[in-house]
């Protein structure tokens, strides 16, 4: 009987464990889907002399903090590219000569509008670019945090009721 009532418990931990794990995962795919709301992307392979283009409307009064990042998916010795950020009104916010595979950088937001990432292959071959503009992701660290603290005790809290649970079991099968 007491072997009963054990792996009662047991499975209680287990079941919470699972509930703990499932919410985790939950916050997590909607802080992602959050965050990729305010960022526009595209994604090219260009040629030696052409260029890709990412817009995005922006606007200060949501945040003034921007973001862009581009990244050369293929990217080899010798491949660089070329990035003008323009604002609304026409003003180069930054202009980046680029030989990594990825770059990120933020940026002020100053006027509402489109906000324009200009990325030109200045390299001697065709590359695969993946451009993205948008707002500076606002995830409060403690969501951030307890985001991951719910999903390692879940997922400890899965090892350890395995574990009781396959030694319970071990031990009621020998009595």
């Amino acid at each position: 009987m007491y072997s009963c009532f054990s792996v009662l418990k047991y499975r209680n931990i287990l079941i919470i464990s699972v509930i703990l794990v499932i919410i985790g995962i939950a916050i997590l795919f909607f802080q992602f889907q959050d965050e990729n709301q305010g960022i526009s992307s595209q994604q090219q392979s260009l040629p030696q002399g052409s260029s890709l283009t990412v817009i995005k409307n922006l606007d200060p009064a949501q945040s003034k903090n921007g973001i862009y990042s581009v990244q050369m998916l293929d990217f080899k010795d010798g491949y660089n590219v070329k990035i003008d950020l323009t604002d609304p009104v026409g003003n180069v916010v930054t202009t980046k000569s680029i030989a990594n595979d990825a770059f990120e950088e933020n940026f002020t937001i100053s006027h509402l509008g489109n906000y324009t990432l200009q990325i030109q292959n200045t390299g001697q071959n065709e590359t695969e670019i993946l451009g993205k503009i948008g707002y500076y992701p606002q995830v409060s660290v403690i969501l951030d945090i307890s985001d991951f603290i719910i999903l390692i005790a879940g997922l400890i809290g899965l090892s350890v009721g395995m574990v009781l649970l396959v030694k319970s079991r071990g031990k009621t099968e020998s009595n």
